[in-house]
């Protein structure tokens, strides 16, 4: 298990300045984002999570100025992303170039057709294996890796006296020492997600591919009815609503103090940046039982069917390594390359990533997840 680290809110120091005049460098930015308004289209790249837009932008922009080459990215929200853009790409009328992907869609995307492979693997040395992983598909390396989203322990300073080694551990210790009159909640995670659920026996599961859009899901039977017997158990010590339970709530009541203890991931972390907290691995279930945790990856995929192949795999391994200490600040997720100066909350949230079960890319996984919410919500 990785260390923890302690946040503590940073001072705000205002100040004000007279404005100036733009010097010949602003004025030269200006007329550089002047040009990329007015030039056509090169590039057209779509994404769904709307939080990367400031980013984006930013990286089209960068893009521009260093090769002359437009990528327009467009924010696509809708139920069958790669359908869409398959859809769209046959009938030859305002289809992507590249597109960003959640790793657990990869394989979908390339029987489908959509996914050129990626040329430019010596760009990744030095990147998070785990990404690696994540972008490949039938030993092709396809995705260029972007970002991932960990799931990470998360609790408020000033209670415990050491780091809890396990859940088990942290209800003992509030059975001796009683949490403050603000504290509503012992531990909080959103159970009606599965990745947050998944922790919980996850140790006693494991994912074989055998064949493409064929995934089989082996379990340790032992092991994976101690875990259920005592997630059951420790249900009592935790006071959740399934039916209002969400990361916003959690957030919101862990910010307020009224949470103790909280499964998050790594996108929320910067949420945080203005309370006083400690954050870690998963902890184990208790002496007996470990935890392990999943991770997804968000990458760009080059759509085989573009006309401008080329531009679209230099744009999209410009964007992931060159721009990767851009991303956290402008977006709230973390790069998949650890950042030079990174702090002791990324370098945590980085091997949450490398030491977490990757979330499986196979078609029919779903089914897998929509039993582990169906298993889950017996218990409640």
């Amino acid at each position: 298990m990785a260390g923890v680290v302690s946040k503590q809110p940073a001072k705000e120091i205002t100040f004000q300045v007279q404005a100036e005049e733009p010097d010949t460098e602003e004025k030269q930015i200006d007329r550089k984002e002047d040009a990329y308004d007015s030039a056509d289209t090169d590039l057209i790249v779509w994404y769904e999570d709307a939080s990367y837009t400031d980013f984006f932008e930013y990286a089209a922009r960068q893009y521009f100025a260093k090769t002359g080459i437009k990528a327009v990215f467009q924010c696509r929200e809708t139920l069958d992303y790669i359908g869409t853009i398959y859809d769209s790409t046959m009938q030859g009328e305002d289809y992507p170039d590249v597109y960003l992907l959640n790793g657990d869609g990869l394989e979908e995307a390339y029987l489908y057709g959509l996914a050129m492979v990626n040329e430019n693997g010596d760009s990744y040395g030095n990147t998070s294996k785990k990404s690696v992983e994540a972008c490949t598909y039938e030993d092709k390396l396809l995705g260029y890796p972007l970002s991932y989203d960990a799931n990470v322990f998360v609790y408020q300073n000033g209670y415990f006296e050491n780091q809890p080694e396990s859940l088990q551990a942290i209800i003992d210790y509030s059975d001796e020492n009683e949490p403050g009159e603000n504290v509503e909640y012992l531990l909080e995670w959103d159970v009606n997600d599965a990745f947050y659920d998944f922790p919980f026996i996850g140790n006693s599961v494991t994912f074989d591919k055998t064949a493409p859009e064929t995934m089989n899901v082996t379990y340790d039977e032992d092991l994976y009815q101690k875990d259920l017997e005592y997630f059951e158990t420790i249900l009592g010590s935790f006071s959740l609503d399934i039916n209002s339970v969400s990361m916003d709530s959690i957030l919101e009541h862990f910010k307020a103090g009224k949470t103790l203890c909280a499964f998050v991931n790594t996108d929320s972390l910067q949420k945080l940046n203005d309370m006083s907290y400690s954050v870690m691995e998963i902890p184990a279930l208790n002496e007996e039982l470990p935890s392990v945790a999943c991770a997804s990856t968000d990458m760009f995929v080059v759509n085989d069917f573009s006309k401008n192949s080329d531009k679209a795999a230099d744009f999209a391994d410009f964007v992931t390594a060159q721009l990767a200490d851009s991303l956290h600040d402008m977006s709230g997720h973390y790069s998949v390359f650890l950042s030079q100066n990174a702090d002791d909350a990324e370098k945590i949230a980085y091997q949450a990533y490398e030491d977490a079960v990757l979330l499986p890319d196979s078609q029919d996984a779903k089914d897998f997840w929509v039993g582990l919410k169906e298993k889950i919500a017996e218990y409640f």
